[in-house]
């Protein structure tokens, strides 16, 4: 073992205001682990339990991270035997840190939990505010994963389930060496990565593909910009909503469609209340994007196609033929007609009616329109034909669909 490396280590720790403990075979610092913290709020606790577990669970060469039951997290390395002389320890602890500022519902939880007394609640309180707050997980693992490997151990890495006290599935630590980049950067570029694979995915109306990016995305924990953690996650929900915008621009969608799902969803972002309810929305966000990319993408469409397109999808309600739109843009109703259906596999008339029953749809779904109502809305000027137009398309008559709907 190459002590100076370890040195420097302990040092950098100290000097940021981490607490760095080295354990013997006798555990008789375990005591410190919390600054005494569970000794004077919880009677009777025995820290014997901890040096236990460490002593079952840690194995030699390789370093740990766990969050206790009071969410703070703590870094662990079990020294090979033939190091431990070296070293003079048995087993390097690291912290307690936070990754995220102590909010006021976990600290209550946690009060409520624990039965702290409410005339300990200041302690509590003057305790949390004194744990190191990290604001990188990532560049926290790699910076102690390069000074260990750099004593010259070959490192696994292990996070350990608190609840159950078991080893999750071990993880290979391709800690630094001189011929490769920080392992810090290389993580950001991963990170940057999976984003641009959301990008992609979403832009393509790939909504599987954009979904499994988006869970590996997840694996890098992003340092909170600010202390609210809800306010922190908007931000984030944010952030993703003008990426999920700019995806589906490069589809060709029209900036009209685009808006709108934009706004609707900033909306739903701010008025979140919780992080479990910002928690569920980046799923929701993902789907509604690729949606809006498999409905309205002109991605593959000449100019003459997509300005027809869009011109019906923004005036259903008008008189539409294909009469009128080849006029509208210099070309013979022929020429249109062929370019249309070779580019879209459909004839305009089809795409007319299928745009007009799009939009019935909701207004069955969401209104109490009549049905002839609906038919003049949705441009067709005759209730007759609607009902024919939409039986042919749907396998029914609007008014046995909107009993349907109803009926559930």
């Amino acid at each position: 073992m190459n002590p100076q490396p370890f040195q420097m280590l302990t040092a950098l720790l100290r000097h940021l205001g981490i607490q760095v403990l080295l354990f013997g075979g006798d555990y008789e610092q375990i005591e410190q682990i919390d600054y005494g913290f569970r000794r004077k709020m919880l009677k009777d606790f025995d820290y014997q339990i901890i040096a236990d577990a460490i002593k079952q669970y840690l194995e030699a060469g390789t370093y740990y991270s766990f969050q206790d039951d009071l969410m703070l997290q703590y870094f662990l390395f079990r020294f090979p035997e033939e190091a431990e002389s070296t070293a003079g320890c048995q087993v390097l602890c690291m912290g307690p840190v936070l990754f995220r500022p102590m909010s006021q519902h976990k600290a209550a939880s946690l009060l409520e939990r624990l039965h702290i007394p409410s005339h300990c609640h200041q302690d509590f309180f003057e305790f949390f505010n004194r744990i190191p707050l990290i604001y990188s997980y990532d560049h926290w693992n790699h910076t102690i994963g390069f000074f260990l490997s750099q004593c010259g151990f070959s490192l696994k890495f292990r996070q350990i389930d608190t609840q159950t006290m078991s080893q999750l599935p071990s993880t290979d630590y391709h800690f630094l060496i001189p011929e490769e980049p920080d392992v810090a950067f290389r993580s950001i570029a991963e990170r940057y990565m999976w984003e641009n694979k959301i990008i992609a995915a979403v832009a393509a109306g790939n909504t599987q593909d954009a979904l499994d990016a988006h869970y590996h995305f997840l694996q890098f924990r992003l340092m909170p910009r600010v202390p609210d953690p809800v306010r922190d996650q908007k931000n984030l929900m944010f952030t993703l909503n003008t990426l999920l915008r700019k995806a589906v621009e490069q589809a060709r969608v029209h900036p009209f469609h685009i808006d709108n799902l934009s706004r609707q969803l900033a909306i739903q972002i701010e008025s979140s209340c919780t992080t479990g309810q910002l928690d569920a929305l980046p799923n929701v966000m993902i789907r509604k994007y690729c949606l809006l990319v498999n409905n309205y993408s002109r991605l593959s469409c000449s100019e003459l196609v997509r300005a027809c397109m869009d011109y019906i999808d923004f005036h259903y309600s008008s008189e539409l033929s294909l009469a009128s739109l080849a006029d509208m843009n210099f070309v013979s109703p022929a020429y249109l007609s062929s370019q249309f259906k070779k580019e879209t596999g459909t004839t305009i008339t089809d795409y007319i009616n299928d745009t007009r029953i799009r939009q019935a749809l909701v207004l069955l779904n969401a209104s109490d329109f009549s049905i002839g109502e609906i038919a003049v809305q949705c441009g067709f000027g005759d209730a007759n034909y609607f009902t024919r137009t939409f039986k042919k398309l749907l396998g029914k008559t609007p008014t046995v669909y909107r009993k349907g709907i109803r009926n559930h």
